[in-house]
């Protein structure tokens, strides 16, 4: 049986993002239990903004759609811009719409888990609510652990962070993305596919 595929999409440009190294520490994690990951962030992020008109889709966005296509499982990242997620992530999401025609539709069925970084935790909080509204808008299974790391955490190296509090709670967050997908692949291979809506 082929490793659990887990998508990690990043949504921020700034050098030296905390939420980008918070993404890789959880990537890392999924990688070193056997997950086959694919990080997209920072630049690899950059679409053109969400046109439902559009017919021609650009490298980037066949890309992310492959990703998540392809995947058992996701991990949401996004720096809190004024109480909510970044406008790179929200459009990177807007963007699933090439997914709406699928078998599985949208993030239908892949467990999702989200953080947010702040330096203030109520907004950390909001911003943390919207990605997994969002994630749950999608058909995605936002797993129980959402994580707000707080802004001044120090990842040193892309498995290790410094704060034994966020260290402990990404873990959660990572291995519930982990454990949700084997256990949604398993049911899929002993149960009969229910037709999608």
């Amino acid at each position: 049986m082929r490793p659990i595929r887990i998508a990690a999409l990043g949504g921020s440009l700034r050098t030296g993002s905390v939420s980008a190294a918070a993404l890789r520490y959880c990537a890392a994690r999924a990688a070193g239990a056997g997950a086959e990951v694919t990080l997209i962030t920072g630049a690899d992020l950059v679409l053109p903004l969400y046109d439902p008109e559009a017919h021609v889709p650009s490298a980037a966005q066949l890309r992310l759609l492959a990703a998540l296509r392809d995947a058992d499982g996701v991990l949401l990242a996004s720096p809190t811009y004024h109480g909510g997620m970044s406008g790179l992530l929200k459009n990177a999401l807007d963007h699933t719409e090439g997914l709406a025609r699928d078998r599985r539709r949208y993030l239908d069925g892949r467990s999702v888990g989200c953080l947010t970084v702040a330096w203030n935790e109520v907004a950390g909080a909001s911003a943390l609510t919207a990605l997994r509204a969002s994630a749950q808008a999608l058909r995605g299974w936002a797993v129980p652990m959402g994580v707000v790391v707080p802004a001044a955490t120090v990842f040193p190296a892309p498995d290790v962070c410094a704060d034994p509090r966020t260290t402990r709670r990404l873990d959660i967050l990572t291995d519930q993305v982990l454990d949700f997908a084997a256990l949604r692949r398993r049911a899929a291979t002993e149960l009969p596919v229910a037709a999608p809506l």
